[in-house]
């Protein structure tokens, strides 16, 4: 299992395109892809349940390949997570979703993207384009500076230093919005 600690930021076009900018100058491209996440819960245990959920369980399409994916958010519950433990697995797309129809499992949200990634060895920096909620920054570490706080700390740094509101963080993620925006959780 492995840690990830990001940040994330919804931005309008203008600053969408200035970050981007300014983000290309400091790091490397590294490729533009299309991504595909389709989350699901099991029938015996919600995830969505929670006021604010902290589990997510998700078939990832990238690049022709089936990825499954889960990630455990921590703290549990509560309105802003720090980071999540995440699990990640090559498999037979379409064989898992026949298995998890078997076993019951609701399909809660197809997300869908255009990312750029971009490197600068110490973050990897996402520029993302989601179908119906619109364009984002995902800033993600890659090298460590610390604890967890220390590690947010290094990263709002950095969103700053973009010319990035840091007040306007959001840590709720794509399928929870998506959600939220169609009326299926609260």
């Amino acid at each position: 299992m492995s840690k990830e600690i990001e940040i994330k930021f919804k931005l309008g076009s203008e600053d969408f395109t200035k970050v981007k900018e300014k983000v290309s100058k400091i790091a490397k491209f590294v490729k533009k892809v299309n991504q595909i996440d389709e989350y699901f819960t099991p029938s015996h245990r919600n995830f969505m349940e929670p006021e604010y959920p902290f589990e997510y369980l998700s078939i990832r399409q990238r690049g022709g390949k089936g990825i499954l994916n889960y990630k455990h958010f921590h703290p549990e519950n509560v309105k802003e997570f720090t980071h999540c433990d995440e699990l990640e697995f090559e498999i037979d797309s379409e064989g898992f979703r026949k298995m998890f129809s078997a076993l019951n499992f609701r399909s809660l949200v197809v997300v869908e993207k255009e990312r750029e990634i971009y490197d600068n060895s110490k973050f990897k920096i996402c520029f993302d384009t989601v179908k119906e909620l619109g364009q984002f920054i995902e800033i993600e570490v890659l090298k460590e500076f610390g604890n967890v706080s220390e590690i947010r700390e290094k990263l709002f740094e950095f969103a700053k230093s973009l010319g990035i509101d840091i007040s306007r963080a959001d840590n709720r993620g794509y399928p929870y919005m998506l959600m939220k925006l169609k009326g299926s959780i609260k």
